[in-house]
């Protein structure tokens, strides 16, 4: 018994530390303790990690302008330290920034959300489409 609270011990990384359980009864009670510890710092740092994912897509459009930005540099190295025109690069900055802010089909784009969607009722399915999605262009 003693070989699986120290295994649990180990594998929670609390150490072994200066008050330790003394009888079989004291280590099966100590064992489930860490394994309920780590289950619950799984689950917070799940959180946790989704948090950051979310956070992340809220940062996506940053990082499209960076890439827009990276492909300017791309072009310019490619013509020889030549700029393109001015007016030519606002015109594409412009259209890619009215895309991203107006491309409402991004709140349906990926499989997972695409499946989501097939589940609503038909009548609901249509409310989106013909309010959300294309309610300024209809």
């Amino acid at each position: 018994m003693a070989v699986v609270y120290y295994a649990f011990t180990t594998l929670s990384t609390v150490g072994f530390g200066d008050y330790n359980p003394r009888s079989d009864l004291e280590r099966v009670t100590c064992a489930f303790i860490l394994i309920f510890g780590v289950a619950i710092f799984s689950y917070m740092m799940g959180i946790f990690i989704e948090i950051l994912g979310k956070y992340q897509d809220l940062n996506a459009e940053l990082d499209e302008g960076d890439s827009l930005s990276r492909f300017f540099g791309m072009i310019k190295n490619f013509n020889n330290g030549v700029d393109i025109d001015k007016e030519l690069r606002d015109r594409i900055e412009s259209y890619f920034e009215y895309r991203w802010d107006k491309d409402l089909n991004q709140a349906v784009n990926d499989e997972e959300e695409e499946k989501l969607l097939q589940q609503l009722p038909n009548d609901v399915q249509d409310s989106i489409f013909s309010v959300f999605l294309f309610g300024k262009f209809l």
